[in-house]
């Protein structure tokens, strides 16, 4: 019944260690990217912790040196990276270091805490070297040379002599266009007046040009008389001085018959008429008729038109000048594309000035 009890008690106390969660190990490694270099090269010195996710890591609280005489560069970088689907993770930093001096630098364990476990990392080992000089030859390394002064050549300064050239004409036409705005003078304008051609000149020439044509000829009448009762319309209406381009045949006659001879105008009856019948009824008429149709009209413009003196018939050109105040949206166009130049000249004017700078210095 003893050991029965002693194996119990056993039993219990060792429970709560089966029942406590398995904690995988904390892994703390160091590494450089290159253990030999030169007197003021640069090297990564990488410090990573592999631990469980939500552990905290504290690593070391370096300033400016590591150890004495390997400096560091900032930033210093730290990555994260989640292993085995996040069940994982390992955190990595870098520090960039550096010598300035040739020395062989010994790096101990790197301590970093871990859920307030301190860690440490493998140790590890710089050489920084620098140039061997023969001996004898010191006095053959000389310093830096002085900046050389090369001359300047065309291609170097075309540009800004050719923004020299826009910003000249740029000003001047600022200025023009401001002293333009203030002085607000009239605009002049010179209209050419051309003497007005009389009605039956016109008229006749229309019909000439017709008859040219050879449309009195062709395959198409509607078209042939809709072009030579056009010109007969335009002629009265400007003659007689009545509406004759929106009114009918019979209308037009009713009109001339008030003021004309009722025989002299049987010749337009006629012409009016088969137009109508051409027009209207696709009547087909001979081409003799296009022909006396054509020549009537000719007379009846001839025997009504109104005589002008010979002298009056030479072209003559009037010129008349105007004066007209500026306009209100002139002036503001002025002003505007007066500021628009200044804005590109003085754009024109830095641009210059930088390019002679650094072309100088």
């Amino acid at each position: 019944m003893k050991r029965l009890s002693l194996l119990i008690l056993s039993v219990l106390t060792c429970l709560p260690a089966l029942f406590q969660p398995v904690q995988a190990d904390v892994i703390v490694r160091s590494e450089v990217d290159s253990m030999m270099m030169w007197v003021g090269q640069q090297t990564g010195l990488y410090l990573e912790v592999t631990c469980d996710p939500g552990q905290t890591i504290e690593f070391p609280a370096f300033r400016d040196t590591v150890v004495k005489g390997l400096e560091i560069i900032p930033p210093v970088l730290t990555d994260t990276q989640y292993l085995n689907k996040e069940s994982r993770m390992t955190v990595r930093r870098k520090y960039l270091v550096t010598c300035f001096d040739s020395a062989l630098i010994y790096i101990p364990p790197m301590p970093v805490t871990v859920d307030g476990v301190q860690y440490e990392s493998d140790p590890q080992a710089l050489a920084f070297i620098t140039f061997d000089i023969p001996e004898g030859s010191e006095n053959e390394i000389f310093g830096p040379k002085d900046v050389m002064k090369m001359p300047v050549a065309f291609r170097e300064i075309r540009g800004s002599l050719l923004t020299m050239l826009i910003l000249a004409i740029a000003i001047l036409l600022t200025v023009y266009l401001f002293v333009r705005y203030n002085d607000n003078l009239p605009v002049i304008r010179r209209i050419k007046v051309e003497p007005k051609v009389p009605a039956h000149v016109r008229a006749l020439d229309g019909i000439e040009q017709l008859r040219q044509s050879g449309d009195s000829h062709g395959q198409d009448p509607k078209r042939y008389y809709t072009c030579l009762t056009d010109i007969l319309r335009e002629y009265i209406n400007e003659r007689f001085g009545f509406n004759a381009t929106e009114m009918t045949s019979d209308e037009i006659l009713d009109h001339l018959r008030e003021s004309q001879d009722k025989e002299s105008l049987t010749e337009l009856a006629s012409l009016l008429e088969t137009s109508d019948m051409v027009k209207f009824a696709k009547f087909i008429p001979l081409l003799g008729e296009n022909d006396r149709n054509l020549m009537g009209a000719m007379e009846f413009v001839k025997d009504t038109m109104i005589e002008v003196p010979e002298e009056e018939m030479q072209p003559k050109i009037e010129e008349t000048v105007v004066q007209e105040k500026r306009s209100r949206g002139a002036r503001i166009a002025l002003l505007a594309a007066a500021i628009a130049v200044l804005l590109v000249s003085v754009f024109l004017l830095v641009r210059l000035i930088v390019s002679v700078y650094y072309l100088l210095f």
